[in-house]
């Protein structure tokens, strides 16, 4: 059974204190190599690369209680939209969230004029990679500047009609 979550997309000073709170718990308990993370700097920055047009931040509650989060960067290539900081909660995982999350920041990054959506994780992070897939990411070459040859990188055509369905960046 799935949990009926409810996305508010974030947009106020106070709204990006409680994402600043979910990246800091995020940080602690499932970052790979925090020292070399460029959460650190998003933090610092808030709301900067997350603050509309460009980004988009969307937080998950259930019944009142925060949940989980997700947003969406302009990444160094004209285009294409990082999907970051996709993080559920302990007591909310296995229950939907993260895809939910993921196709709600799909959709809202087609919205705002993204052609492809680029994901990047650690390759031993089979749950993230298996849901990755399931929704149409394929393998790419790097979108991130410089190159990140430890990172498995996926992107997904946001409009299918698209003639240009070529994943490496321009």
């Amino acid at each position: 059974m799935h949990l009926q979550f409810t996305l508010t997309r974030l947009s106020t000073a106070a709204d990006f204190e409680i994402f600043k709170g979910l990246l800091l718990e995020y940080a602690e308990r499932d970052l790979d190599d925090p020292p070399n993370s460029t959460i650190w700097a998003d933090i610092a920055q808030l709301p900067g690369r997350y603050a509309a047009p460009g980004g988009a931040v969307l937080v998950a509650h259930f019944a009142g209680e925060l949940a989980g989060c997700g947003a969406f960067v302009a990444s160094a290539h004209d285009g294409i939209a990082e999907i970051k900081r996709v993080y559920v909660r302990e007591g909310f995982r296995r229950q939907g969230l993260a895809r939910t999350l993921t196709e709600a920041l799909l959709t809202q990054a087609r919205q705002a004029g993204y052609r492809t959506a680029a994901i990047c994780t650690w390759p031993h992070n089979a749950q993230a990679l298996a849901l990755y897939r399931q929704l149409g990411f394929l393998p790419m070459t790097s979108f991130r500047e410089p190159a990140k040859d430890h990172l498995v990188f996926l992107g997904l055509p946001l409009d299918p009609t698209d003639p240009n369905k070529n994943l490496a960046p321009a």
